[in-house]
């Protein structure tokens, strides 16, 4: 039996993938600002928005964030996932700091019919309770690269940078099942 699904390999794809941002469900304060060094003379720059994003506090004290954004490219769905797991927390005049240590390990996923792109890398989160459950997470200096590839899509982003805001309501079920279906998709 034939499938009827097209490749997603030209390059009018990859730019409907970089502007991801056309489909949106809620959460819409939350995005993360990306720049691709793919081609490092052409840096190219891409927003992300973000949506179903929550937050769990593990039993140690670190808190791990989810977030997702989905679309439709070319008439097959695209969906991207962010966990950020926050491991450190300092502690004014007695937690040893310098400038070049990171705090937070963070996982991107893409996930098309074609293939999953996994990005893995360190950078800096600082969260801050809002009103309510709310909590707020700046990303701020994190760099990715790729970490495995599957199927037959090409790397998209080569090594990046992320800096965004994540506005994460505390749901640690719905951030349990992001974090679950993005290790799945990228086992895949």
């Amino acid at each position: 039996m034939k499938s009827d699904r097209r490749p997603l390999r030209s390059p009018s794809w990859r730019l409907a993938l970089l502007g991801l941002g056309a489909l949106q469900f809620g959460c819409a304060a939350s995005s993360v600002r990306l720049i691709s060094y793919k081609d490092p003379y052409f840096p190219e720059r891409v927003e992300v928005r973000l949506s179903d994003c929550a937050y769990w506090t593990d039993p140690g004290g670190d808190i791990h964030a989810a977030a997702r954004a989905g679309s439709l490219v070319a008439g097959q769905a695209v969906t991207h996932y962010l966990h950020v797991h926050i491991f450190w927390h300092p502690r004014p005049g007695k937690t040893w700091a310098d400038q070049t240590t990171t705090d937070a390990l963070l996982r991107y996923v893409v996930v098309a019919p074609d293939g999953v792109l996994v990005y893995c890398g360190t950078g800096f989160a600082l969260p801050r309770k809002k009103l309510g459950r709310e909590l707020r997470i700046d990303l701020e200096l994190a760099r990715l690269k790729l970490d495995s590839r599957s199927g037959e899509l090409a790397d998209i982003f080569g090594d990046f940078r992320l800096s965004g805001t994540l506005h994460a309501r505390h749901a640690p079920a719905a951030a349990a099942n992001l974090i679950r279906e993005a290790e799945l998709a990228a086992a895949r």
